[in-house]
């Protein structure tokens, strides 16, 4: 036995290397940059792109435009944000080989609390009092070499799945000349009268002391968590008279029952709410009245004796006034005459609860509109950190998780029942503390005076999946309430708003009636600044940096008191700066104009579905209000990628492969098609399978290498091949046989399979394109994997004994048709796996890497070849063809009969076969004969199953020549290593095999002699006959 592989040892997974090799040769010659400035081929019209564009330099190509979104920099790459930016590499590779020049610039997401608390746990700083003792300019520094180290461990990842993106120029928020940009759009949509500062209720975290927008908490599932708290029902006893009588007649008492989960809020209280077309219920229990929604009666009073004396409407209980449950000594309140009363709102539902609100305007968004709407005070109750002021009384220093025990014991009995209760709660994006809704100034862009523009131009907007457009984008539009701008953090774009400290003296009595001020009141002078010169004009100073606490110095005279303007201390939402990256990036309006209108709006973008909520939203919000256009033409929403167990990816999980590992162990193109065939792609969720990705390596590149492999040993062939490269093939005979070529029988022109491969071909270049034009990724993806597979088990199978013909030209053709295609399948794949379609597009050219201007992916788009009806009918029958042997197959299963073992005859019925077809048939069932029954109805296929004595010699000299070449393969031979094959056996049946067909087992063998020997060899059973068998060179 010898042994060729321990000369030349290869790894079982040589593709990750040949990965690097490409990704060497792409960068040496910088084949990425080529692509831009050179793209192959002519732009083609697109019915999804937008009006053509200007040209540039002199009108050569027309752009492409990719927005990519940036990240934020919070550690390494994950499968998650891995997924997006593989079809970010995707879409603009195919486009840039349809001839459009496609730029690529990567951006990063440098501010806000994702930056700021990763910052806050290298330093040991638990809140913003450590920040402030540590000293903002320190805190800012840190950040920013923070990002400054981030960004560049993302360079291996994103260069490793083999991304081409210009990340040498990437842009970043944190920038000058990006924030510059960021202040002139607040300065713009301020004049347009789109930017106010109000107070509001907002979503509050009291460990980030920050107000945080709605959108942000619920851009993901894992911000809202399920948790059990103490949840309380209590009584709120009426003053005067009920709707029924009066009810305080002999002493009796009436209660409203209000619940909350929030205990805490209770020291807030100032009104309750009701459903004016609710029905109440008044009910007796234990000698006292209580009312609620009748429907609620039976929940609430279950474990209680009660009845209902009498039901009415929720109308009937407006502006009844109630006794407060707790004095927090506040003469604000004590004095206002619409505290403590009985209002209507709509909110107010009977699904949980009692029926009845308790409102505390500081605590929630409904309770802070229904108090502003009812002129109820706003009384600051609690500090930034959660804690209460000294406004709340007797809770003045408890924060405010932790005074749930003392509400309750304050409550007396003004407690009805308490009781644990699961609900769904926010919790902060980043720390993950409970959040709190807090009443607040901030300043807000009012989307509802936009709402109809950015809802009309929505509908300009292709989206992939389509329902995201009428859905949940538009839903979101539809019910967004004015965006809270203001961040109380450090690490951030300044709110370029500046507010004079000082003191106004009004000098007139006309000038008093019109300002409504004393002497020497509050000055009111707001100046919102918009450019680093304009603030270097004000303020006399050079200005190098936007960000705190450098800008919080910058300081200049007010023009109305004299006194100083100081800007206010917040920064702005990280989401503002991320929205303004179309215009940001440039610079602009200060610089690059021309660049920026010519690259607005993108074509393309991509992300997952918490973006509906996120980028897109605000890169809408932000075009619609600056430029009255849309951001984006087409976009991609992909859905949410889990863990290997459907849970949420985690490290702490531990339910994710290693992603480097996983891009060094099943390639990279491997994850691309992976996650490119996926219905997540489509925007559904799914779980990440590392056995899927192993079946992606299986059935897309080794499969295709094998193939490569197999065309490669007789590729080198005294006889050239007769396609030059760069040459399309036609399908008619004609054409192929005018090279020279013959067809099976050398009588009828071009062979059925070279006709049906390129006829696969040329729908395949159909299919793709297609889908790719209409942003379908799944679709374009998987008929790569299909037309792979019909190479490798039809097309290279079926015409393996072609490539070993002694007929050169038959030979030739199926080389010719096999090169042809190879070349053409690289380029349609290119952009799904650009390295297998680089390494198989330089084989088979025979350029094999040498040409520094020669790639796969400088290459023009294949383009589809006009069939007549000839192309489709072979594809119809060839698929007819294969639903036989698929038939046939699984009556040789039933049978127990493996297809090396010939038969005598295949019957078919209700089909008509044609006579190119019917070879086909005989060698992939392996039978004698074929006889065809013509019919109409389902095709059948029946198999004589009687095996004779011939036919028992071929099947045994079959399985001899599999194992005989599989001791080839296992040894490291190739078809140019002849060998002398030995054998042995006592058996009558394979002394006749040996003796009656020598020749036919040396040619399918590759045996020089073959020898009767009794010593040596490997001792194996075939077919029941005990046989020895050797092999040497």
């Amino acid at each position: 036995m010898i042994d060729k592989k321990s000369d030349s040892k290869q790894s079982t997974n040589p593709f990750p290397k040949m990965e690097e090799q490409v990704l060497d040769f792409w960068e040496k010659n910088k084949i990425f940059e080529k692509s831009v400035n050179n793209p192959p081929g002519e732009p083609r019209p697109n019915p999804l792109l937008r009006k053509e564009r200007g040209s540039y330099q002199g009108g050569k190509k027309r752009d492409y435009v990719f927005y990519d979104g940036p990240p934020f920099i919070t550690g390494l790459p994950h499968y998650a944000t891995l997924l997006p930016s593989i079809a970010k590499d995707v879409v603009p590779r195919f486009w840039a080989m349809k001839g459009y020049r496609v730029e690529r610039v990567w951006g990063w997401d440098c501010h806000g609390l994702p930056a700021e608390n990763q910052v806050e746990k290298q330093l040991g700083l638990r809140n913003k009092k450590d920040i402030e003792k540590l000293g903002v300019d320190k805190f800012i520094d840190a950040c920013r070499i923070y990002v400054d180290q981030g960004s560049e461990q993302w360079q291996w990842y994103i260069n490793r799945i083999g991304r081409w993106v210009d990340m040498k120029h990437a842009y970043r928020t944190m920038d000058l000349n990006y924030m510059e940009s960021v202040i002139w759009a607040f300065k713009e949509l301020y004049h347009q009268g789109l930017i106010y500062e109000g107070y509001r209720s907002s979503l509050h975290c009291p460990r980030c002391a920050t107000p945080l927008s709605k959108f942000e908490i619920t851009m993901d599932a894992g911000s809202y968590r399920d948790v059990t708290d103490n949840t309380v029902v209590v009584k709120f006893k009426l003053k005067g008279k009920t709707p029924s009588t009066p009810l305080l007649k002999g002493g009796k008492n009436v209660y409203l029952l209000a619940w909350t989960t929030t205990p805490w809020t209770l020291p807030g209280n100032l009104a309750l709410a009701v459903g004016e077309k609710i029905k109440y219920a008044e009910v007796e229990s234990a000698g006292e009245y209580y009312i609620i929604a009748e429907e609620k009666v039976k929940d609430i009073f279950k474990d209680k004796k009660h009845e209902i004396i009498k039901k009415f409407a929720g109308k009937d209980l407006i502006n009844l006034n109630y006794e407060p449950i707790f004095d927090l000594n506040n003469k604000q309140i004590a004095e206002d005459k619409n505290v403590f009363k009985i209002y209507g709102g709509e909110f107010v539902s009977t699904e949980e609860g009692t029926g009845v609100v308790h409102i505390a305007p500081n605590f929630g968004e409904d309770d802070f509109e229904l108090g502003k709407k009812q002129s109820l005070p706003v009384v600051d109750l609690m500090d930034e950190n959660g804690i209460y002021t000294k406004n709340a009384g007797a809770w003045f220093g408890h924060y405010f998780s932790k005074a749930g025990a003392k509400v309750l014991a304050d409550l007396g009995d003004k407690l009805f029942s308490s009781f644990a209760y699961a609900h769904s709660y926010p919790f902060c994006y980043r720390c993950g503390t409970p959040l709190i809704y807090r009443a607040q100034k901030a300043w807000y862009l009012k989307i509802s005076a936009i709402r109809e523009k950015l809802l009309k131009n929505g509908e300009k907007v292709n989206w992939i999946p389509e329902h995201f457009k009428s859905g949940r984008f538009r839903y979101n539009l539809k019910s967004a309430p004015d965006w809270s701008l203001s961040r109380s953090r450090y690490w951030g774009s300044p709110i370029p708003v500046w507010k004079c400290s000082g003191l106004a003296e009004v000098k007139s009595q006309k000038s008093k009636v019109k300002s409504g001020y004393k002497n020497n009141q509050p000055c009111d002078n707001i100046k919102v600044v918009g450019s680093i010169k304009e603030l270097e004009g004000l303020s006399g100073k050079k200005i190098i940096d936007l960000h705190k606490p450098a800008i919080d110095e910058v300081e200049f005279t007010c023009t109305q008191c004299g006194g100083t303007m100081k800007r206010v201390r917040e920064v702005l939402d990280c989401w503002f700066e991320s929205g303004a990256m179309p215009f940001a990036q440039f610079h602009y309006p200060f610089n690059r104009q021309d660049e920026w209108q010519r690259l607005f709006p993108a074509d393309f973008i991509i992300e997952y579905t918490g973006q509906l909520r996120g980028w897109f939203y605000y890169l809408h919000v932000l075009a619609n209000s600056l430029f009255n256009n849309v951001a984006f033409k087409n976009v991609i929403v992909t859905g949410v990628l889990a863990g290997t167990d459907g849970r949420k990816m985690s490290k702490s999980y531990g339910n994710y492969p290693d992603p480097k590992a996983t891009l060094e162990k099943y390639t990279s193109d491997a994850i691309r098609m992976y996650f490119m065939s996926s219905p997540i792609m489509v925007g559904d969720d799914m779980s990440l399978s590392e056995i899927d990705i192993q079946n992606t390596l299986r059935k897309n590149i080794i499969l295709l290498w094998n193939v490569f492999k197999f065309y490669e040993l007789y590729a080198i062939s005294p006889n050239p091949l007769l396609i030059k490269e760069g040459e399309v093939l036609t399908l008619t005979k004609r054409e192929i046989s005018a090279r020279g070529g013959s067809a099976s029988g050398g009588k009828e022109g071009v062979n059925i399979l070279d006709q049906w491969i390129l006829a696969r071909l040329n729908q395949l270049i159909g299919e793709v394109t297609e889908s790719m034009d209409k942003y379908d990724l799944p679709r374009a993806a998987r008929p790569i994997t299909d037309f792979i597979n019909d190479i490798s088990t039809w097309y290279l199978r079926r015409s393996r004994e072609r490539y070993k013909s002694e007929d050169v030209a038959d030979k030739n053709n199926a080389l010719t048709v096999t090169k042809h295609v190879l070349i053409e399948l690289a380029k349609i794949m290119a952009p799904f796996m650009p390295f297998m379609a680089e390494t198989i597009w330089q084989k088979v050219t025979e350029l094999d890497f040498k040409d520094k201007n020669r790639s796969v992916h400088l290459e023009a788009w294949p383009k589809t070849q006009i069939t007549d009806k000839g192309g489709e009918r072979v594809l119809t029958e060839m698929a007819k063809v294969r639903k036989v042997v698929e038939l046939g197959l699984a009556k040789r299963d039933e049978a127990g009969i493996k297809v090396r073992q010939m038969l005598s005859e295949l019957r078919i019925i209700n089909y008509e076969l044609g006579k190119d077809y019917e070879g086909l048939l005989k060698d992939e069932l392996n039978v004698k004969k074929v006889t065809v029954k013509n019919g109409k109805g389902e095709i059948k296929a029946e198999l004589d199953t009687t095996i004779t004595e011939d036919l028992r010699l071929d099947g045994l000299k079959r399985e001899i020549v599999r194992l005989v070449n599989n001791m080839r393969k296992n040894a490291g031979l190739t078809i140019k290593d002849k060998i002398i094959l030995s054998w042995h056996s006592d058996s009558e049946m394979v002394k006749k095999v040996f003796k009656e067909t020598a020749g036919e087992l040396k040619k399918d063998t590759l045996s020089e002699k073959i020898t009767e020997n009794e010593a040596g060899g490997e001792a194996v059973k075939v077919n029941g006959e005990k046989v020895r068998l050797g092999i040497k060179i």
